[in-house]
């Protein structure tokens, strides 16, 4: 896969996903069941529009997916607590968990691309 491509890919999808919840972050928690504050879910979405600028600028992706890769982390965390028995919701969690793990493989494979390919570079300079 393209680094730039899947930068730029990345970079959208992330700054959507933080629009989404720094502007609706009540709606978000209630689709997912979460009994996360209004405030954590905006922070959250504040994490995710500085990951997306970050990849969608035009310095190296490597430090912004592994960015991304933390708040992922953060993200299967937070979405673990939603699968519990007495959340109605958890199915809807369930679904999100497995796409943000999804997400989550994928930019632990890109961040790994761009550190390969950045040493690569090095090694081609010298």
């Amino acid at each position: 896969m393209n680094l730039t491509i899947a930068k730029r890919a990345l970079g959208l999808l992330s700054i959507g996903l933080g629009i989404v919840a720094v502007a609706a972050p009540r709606r978000m928690s209630s689709t997912l069941g979460l009994e996360a504050d209004e405030q954590a879910v905006s922070a959250f979405g504040a994490r995710e529009i500085a990951s997306g600028a970050g990849l969608l600028s035009p310095v190296k992706p490597g430090p912004w997916f592994w960015t991304r890769v933390g708040g992922d982390v953060m993200d299967l965390v937070a979405l673990g607590k939603a699968l519990n028995r007495d959340n109605p919701r958890r199915h809807i969690a369930a679904a999100a968990a497995g796409l943000v793990a999804v997400i989550a493989v994928i930019d632990t494979w890109m961040a790994i691309e761009a550190l390969v390919d950045k040493r690569a570079n090095a090694q081609a300079a010298t």
